[in-house]
C-alpha cells in the first residue's frame, strides 16, 4: 500500500512578533491565520537559530545549524 505524503505548506514572515496572530491576541482578527494554526501544527516553545532571516529560514528548510549549511548572514547563498 502506498503511503500518502503530507501536504505542508510553511508561512514566513518578516518582523512578526509572536502575538501578532488573532488566536493570541485578542485585539487582532486574523481567521484565515487563526484556522491554519488551529488544523494544523503551532509550535509554542520554537526557537530561532540566528537574528537575521536568511540562515534562519536556511535552518528550517535544511534542518541544519548555520555552521552546517554555510548561510551564516543576510544575502549569503
Amino acid at each position: 500500500m502506498k503511503t500518502q505524503r503530507p501536504n505542508i505548506l510553511l508561512i514566513t514572515s518578516d518582523q512578526q512578533h509572536f502575538d501578532m496572530l488573532g488566536f493570541l491576541n485578542s485585539k487582532l482578527q486574523t481567521p484565515a491565520l487563526d484556522r491554519l494554526a488551529r488544523e494544523g501544527t503551532y509550535f509554542p516553545r520554537a526557537y530561532c537559530t540566528n537574528p537575521t532571516c536568511t540562515p534562519s529560514r536556511s535552518s528550517i528548510i535544511t534542518g541544519q545549524y548555520p555552521s552546517w549549511h554555510g548561510a551564516w548572514t543576510l544575502g549569503t547563498h
